[in-house]
């Protein structure tokens, strides 16, 4: 419903009444008798009216644990608007740490995740609002590097570098004979081949 109502931009006491009419049964009771406690009605702002309503319907002993909550409070795997939505709920469990806007702003950086505190934790910002404007902006950032990332590796892979990274074209294997040495063979001796005999001349 709060939400509602900031889209919606109502006046303070526009939001006291538009709350008001969702009201029924018991919780409406409670209401009208909280009216007639005070002295000037109209002048009733949304906050007192939701603070005057959680003391009533939410018992100490949770409001403590949502305190606790609040302050041991983590972005972990949460989106910075995830973060945000939770931390604005919790907070108002715990008035007291966020009566300021530097104390809001500290509660805050202290529960960003590492790599979006260590971009802004070196500078001082006017206004809780324009931290979170930071925060927001930084993440987005990051989110844009990241994916950037991720896309020039994926454009690497199968690419020339890979067989300088220890891919290599294959070759089919051929069996190799062992070297013989082989020794050649002498051709047989000829037979000698008798010389004609020459015929002796009787002397004269």
């Amino acid at each position: 419903m709060e939400r509602k109502l900031e889209i919606t931009q109502c006046s303070d006491g526009e939001k006291v009444r538009f709350t008001v009419q969702q009201l029924e049964g018991a919780a409406l009771d409670w209401y009208e008798n909280l009216r007639e406690g005070l002295d000037d009605p109209e002048a009733l702002t949304f906050e007192e009216f939701r603070a005057a309503f959680r003391d009533y319907y939410v018992p100490a002993s949770i409001k403590e644990l949502k305190k606790e909550e609040f302050r041991t409070l983590q972005q972990d795997n949460k989106t910075v608007q995830q973060y945000l939505t939770q931390f604005t709920i919790l907070a108002h469990f715990a008035p007291e740490d966020v009566a300021r806007d530097a104390d809001r702003q500290r509660h805050f950086l202290k529960g960003l995740n590492s790599g979006l505190k260590i971009g802004l934790v070196a500078h001082d910002f006017s206004s809780f609002q324009s931290l979170v404007n930071k925060t927001l902006l930084l993440e987005e950032e990051r989110r844009k590097l990241g994916e950037d990332r991720k896309r020039r590796m994926s454009q690497n892979v199968g690419g020339p570098s890979q067989r300088q990274r220890g891919t290599f074209p294959q070759y089919s294997r051929q069996t190799v004979t062992p070297y013989s040495r082989t020794v050649p063979q002498m051709p047989p001796p000829n037979p000698q081949t008798p010389r004609p005999s020459t015929p002796i001349q009787p002397m004269q």
